[in-house]
């Protein structure tokens, strides 16, 4: 039943990385709950423990079996070898009774809003990352891979474009600031807008992933410190923050360029390396 699925993912998780610290082998565990994924159901062992619905029951659930993870790495004795992330991979669904809180930030997955963008990420390894360090730095989850990479001793292609950037140093608190200033902000295959610093400039918007898509004439610039909701585009009386379009404009450049270096991959085909032309 669905609503036990992570119980069960959770103790095969913790058999996995028991099994593998005994072995004395390097391991690594990839666990994606399926909850708070719609429908949002807690397990029988949750259910109206929070006395605030499913959502607080999963939420709990959640916070609970992560624990026993991290108790887990404890117990074994691998804690300071052992580097423990929780993070997501969109923000809140769009369907009432299913969709959460996303904060200040507007939008459910699917829009290209902050409230879509905008993840948890939390990272342990004793000794390594600084403890109890807040940053509001943009990290992309892409960058996971080039950093994992740096710190296990790998190396990354170098004959192909890697949409990952090393944040090691950032992570790891050896620099303050991350190596990403932004990114381009995708909704399915349809480049909805790009993000950098604080600022977005969007060409298309979704209140909500239910609804019509809204195209602009004119790409819609946002300052995210004064306007996290994204609710009031910048006007000529704010005419002097336009120079924002020329650092997002190189950023969409070298976007473009990999994208006609490395066209993208058609779908469904025989041949699932042909390109697909035209774009």
């Amino acid at each position: 039943m669905r609503p036990e699925i992570d119980r069960e993912l959770t103790e095969r998780a913790k058999d996995f990385i028991t099994r593998s610290a005994k072995s004395g082998k390097p391991f690594f565990a990839f666990l994606p709950y399926t909850q708070t994924h719609m429908p949002v159901v807690p397990s029988k062992e949750f259910a109206d423990k929070s006395g605030n619905g499913d959502w607080g029951d999963v939420l709990m659930q959640i916070d609970a079996y992560t624990g026993e993870l991290l108790d887990t790495v404890n117990e074994l004795g691998i804690a300071d070898n052992t580097i423990f992330i929780f993070t997501s991979d969109n923000g809140p669904e769009m369907l009432p009774g299913h969709n959460g809180w996303s904060g200040p930030w507007r939008g459910s997955y699917f829009t290209g809003l902050e409230g879509s963008l905008r993840v948890p990420f939390i990272m342990r390894w004793p000794g390594k990352v600084p403890a109890g360090k807040i940053s509001n730095e943009i990290v992309h989850e892409m960058d996971l891979y080039a950093t994992f990479a740096a710190i296990s001793g790998g190396t990354v292609p170098s004959d192909r474009v890697i949409d990952s950037v090393d944040q090691s140093d950032f992570l790891l608190g050896r620099q303050a600031k991350s190596n990403r200033d932004g990114f381009m902000v995708y909704v399915g295959n349809d480049l909805f807008g790009i993000k950098w610093r604080n600022w977005k400039m969007m060409f298309k918007e979704v209140e909500r992933g239910t609804d019509e898509k809204r195209t602009f004439n004119f790409p819609r610039f946002f300052n995210l410190y004064s306007d996290p909701k994204e609710e009031y585009p910048l006007t000529k009386a704010t005419a002097g923050h336009f120079w924002v379009r020329w650092p997002m404009g190189e950023l969409l450049s070298a976007h473009t360029t990999s994208l006609q270096k490395e066209p993208p991959i058609r779908a469904g085909t025989q041949d699932p390396y042909e390109p697909v032309r035209g774009q």
